[in-house]
């Protein structure tokens, strides 16, 4: 297996594994107010990570073959060396300003569990740079390996203490030894791969990298945000953001396959443009005869399936979920690949500006007659109008044509008719 479908694999048991603890949740009987506190702690968390661990992640892709094996032992330590003190600084903020965030993100003053959440979250920070470790030296079985304890150990963790004490506080304990073993591993490999010294230039490289980066992936990640904290001040009610959370969430295998191969392809573009994009239109062609059907069937079902799979509570979340597969469309188009495989990153920055602005002006003008479906229809107008401006940079300042990296027939056949069963299915 070669590390693009070992990433997906990866990709796809991290989605699994959170849709599965989801699932259980409410099979299990916990209330509609206590999965929406869990969901609330995850938001807060991501708020505060989401951005810097995306955009570092990304941005150390095309760095790695540039360097010399003395360079790359360094480049190990020295990301998890930026990992662990953002992870650190992360954790302070949290614990000293929860009374000042709390409000702002939630309308909450407390959420149970806060405190363990926080220790929980600055463990299990640096981890995320394992499986990336693992793509840059090509170890597919290490990838595999590594998704299968930690999806699979995140479901022990959450879902056994919770069924023998039905308690959540003790779910939190079990993620908490999850990220210490987790974190054990990671530590491991940095010793075993890395040379244990910082590197200033190769420190400054990453940020020059990474830096448009995040700013990219908070402004591109924000509307997700938004939207749930809009919800969540417009409605004032744990059981509408968990109805909402259930529903607000793309096809897994789609981001998890489109993620994994769009990371993937950035170091193979890097090195050969020409047999990059190649590689990139079939690979992402062959996605579409997967991923388009799954969504097309599933827009519609899903009125039947979601109080089948959830509960009836969660009837409305279909209507979210049937919006959020139209997403596909823009997920697989890949011309980011292209610009962060070219170290172009600031052009991204500042279509994502334009993103973020067409996202919350929709959102806020399309909840009020339309409620949680507006909202979410303002995420799905907001990432198409995102990928068609980086594809249109793409060209302009590269000359590479959409239809080098993209095949534009099926794209067009797949999305004409995803929009036509959502209209006959949904209206």
């Amino acid at each position: 297996m070669d590390t693009i479908k070992a990433l997906q694999f990866y990709k796809i048991l991290q989605q699994v594994s959170l849709i599965g603890v989801s699932i259980l949740f409410a099979k299990i009987g916990l209330s509609t107010d206590a999965i929406g506190m869990y969901e609330l702690l995850f938001f807060v968390g991501a708020v505060f990570t989401f951005f810097w661990v995306n955009g570092i992640l990304q941005g150390i892709l095309p760095i790695y073959a540039d360097l010399n094996e003395e360079e790359q032992r360094s480049f190990i330590f020295t990301n998890y060396a930026i990992f662990l003190l953002l992870a650190i600084f992360v954790f302070i903020l949290l614990f000293f300003c929860e009374s000042i965030i709390l409000p702002i993100l939630t309308g909450q003053t407390t959420i149970p569990n806060f405190n363990l959440f926080i220790i929980f979250l600055a463990i299990n920070l640096p981890t995320y740079l394992l499986e990336h470790f693992y793509l840059l030296q090509k170890k597919a079985i290490a990838i595999i390996s590594w998704g299968i304890f930690s999806f699979l150990g995140y479901a022990v963790a959450v879902l056994v203490p919770l069924l023998i004490n039905n308690d959540l506080t003790y779910s939190f304990y079990g993620l908490i030894g999850l990220a210490i073993i987790k974190h054990l591993w990671t530590i491991f490999v940095v010793i075993q791969h890395g040379n244990l010294k910082w590197s200033q230039t190769i420190a400054s490289e990453i940020f020059k990298v990474s830096t448009p980066l995040i700013l990219y992936a908070f402004i591109g990640g924000f509307p997700i945000l938004f939207d749930k904290w809009l919800v969540s001040w417009w409605f004032q009610e744990e059981s509408v953001f968990a109805i909402f959370s259930y529903g607000a969430r793309e096809l897994p295998i789609a981001t998890a396959m489109a993620g994994a191969l769009s990371a993937a392809m950035i170091p193979q573009i890097s090195e050969n443009l020409k047999k990059g994009l190649g590689e990139l239109k079939s690979r992402s062609t062959k996605l579409m005869h997967l991923i388009f059907p799954i969504g097309i069937v599933l827009i519609a079902i899903n009125h039947i399936l979601f109080p089948i799979i959830f509960n009836p509570d969660f009837k409305q979340s279909a209507l979210v979920f049937n919006v959020y597969l139209l997403i596909i469309i823009s997920r697989l188009i890949f011309p980011q690949s292209v610009l962060i495989a070219k170290k172009e990153t600031k052009p991204m920055l500042w279509i994502s500006v334009v993103e973020l602005l067409i996202n919350v002006c929709l959102s806020l003008i399309l909840i009020q007659p339309f409620g949680i479906v507006g909202v979410a229809f303002a995420t799905f107008i907001a990432y198409l109008f995102e990928k068609i401006a980086i594809a249109m940079v793409v060209k302009r300042k590269h000359e590479i044509s959409f239809s080098e990296y993209t095949n534009v027939k099926w794209l067009g056949i797949y999305s004409f008719t995803l929009i036509c069963v959502y209209v006959f299915f949904t209206t």
